[in-house]
């Protein structure tokens, strides 16, 4: 299957799917699947799409999950395969996941498994929270919820990383009053308000958490900043962009007021992208198995990442797949092409007899 899965990998990055972009790959992809799965096995919900096993109760049920899209970004080798590599767009993140699911599909079409599957190739990762394309398939299509555990082929280069961090945007808005710059006593300079939240913000650092026998490292940082007024004007508003990135078992509002203990009521504050944290499901017998079966590397996922969003539907989940998390959103993107192949064969001894 070597040839297969470098095959699909330059297959996929060939396919340009920007977050927005996905009904190319989207059709790709299915048009792929109806060579192996009958049409009622097969689900599509806009550019997102579902195809599973008929579920023997026998058994249990494993999931694999991957996105469809990329970030925007450029690549000047797509599709190449340089020094062991091959180069795209969203190769490593993670297109080189896709294409281990779609080898696996193909492996076992003709094969036994002692694991029901199901197969997940979902649109608008890389965006708002909101806005993704898993979330309707967990709310209108129970046979997700089926899954006895998941794994997120995101770019871990095969490492099984645990739980993940929750993450949310806070805007921290400074009023002030307009005025001339030369004549700034007749205005409130909302600008210099801000000084003492930002030395307080700047001072927040990194926390170590550890949770479960994993570390985690909350951190929150100031990411963007907008204001009203020009070069020769006292702005009278200024807002801070602040995303902060908090461990699992803290809950939205325990980070809400994290945030508000930081602006100390200094400025008014508008949260949103409330993304919540993943479990860290080093309970679950699967997982236990399928670590110790590879004496895999387990590590705490130091981001946020879909495994949130299925602990918040009772599905444990982790991600593991083979792209290099140092590529992720990377000018000239690239995988390693053995760890590919390396990805699909953990996959196919596991779920094979």
């Amino acid at each position: 299957m070597e040839s297969k899965l470098i095959e699909y990998t330059k297959k996929l990055v060939e396919i340009p799917s920007v977050i927005g972009n996905e009904k190319q790959i989207a059709d790709f992809v299915e048009s792929f699947l109806v060579n192996f799965y009958k049409k009622e096995n097969i689900i599509r919900h806009n550019n997102s799409i579902i195809a599973f096993d008929n579920i023997n109760p026998s058994k249990k049920t494993i999931a694999l999950i991957g996105h469809l899209d990329t970030v925007p970004g450029e690549n000047e080798y797509t599709g190449q395969v340089i020094d062991g590599k091959i180069f795209g767009l969203g190769a490593s993140d993670m297109k080189s996941g896709l294409a281990v699911m779609m080898a696996l599909i193909e492996y076992f079409s003709n094969r036994e498994k002692r694991f029901n599957t199901i197969y997940i190739f979902y649109e608008k990762e890389e965006g708002p929270y909101i806005d993704n394309g898993l979330e309707p398939l967990l709310k209108n299509f129970d046979i997700i919820q089926k899954t006895d555990l998941a794994f997120a082929l995101e770019p871990t280069d095969n490492r099984v990383q645990v739980g993940c961090l929750g993450t949310m945007h806070a805007s921290i808005i400074f009023e002030g009053k307009r005025a001339h710059s030369a004549r700034p006593w007749q205005g409130e300079n909302a600008i210099h308000k801000s000084v003492n939240f930002l030395k307080r913000l700047a001072n927040f650092g990194v926390k170590e958490y550890e949770f479960e026998g994993m570390k985690f490292y909350e951190v929150m940082n100031a990411t963007m900043v907008d204001f009203s007024g020009g070069r020769n004007i006292i702005p009278d508003k200024f807002v801070v962009n602040v995303n902060y990135r908090f461990a699992p078992g803290k809950t939205i509002e325990e980070a809400k007021q994290d945030i508000l203990k930081i602006v100390d009521g200094e400025a008014k504050v508008e949260f949103t992208d409330l993304c919540p944290s993943g479990r860290v499901c080093l309970d679950n017998v699967i997982l236990k198995e399928f670590v110790n079966s590879f004496g895999l590397t387990v590590e705490a996922k130091q981001a946020w990442t879909d495994v949130a969003r299925l602990s918040l539907y009772g599905i444990d989940a982790v991600n593991f797949g083979p792209g290099n998390a140092s590529q992720a959103h990377q000018k000239n993107e690239y995988v390693e092409i053995k760890n590919i192949i390396d990805n699909f064969n953990i996959f196919r001894n596991f779920l094979g007899n």
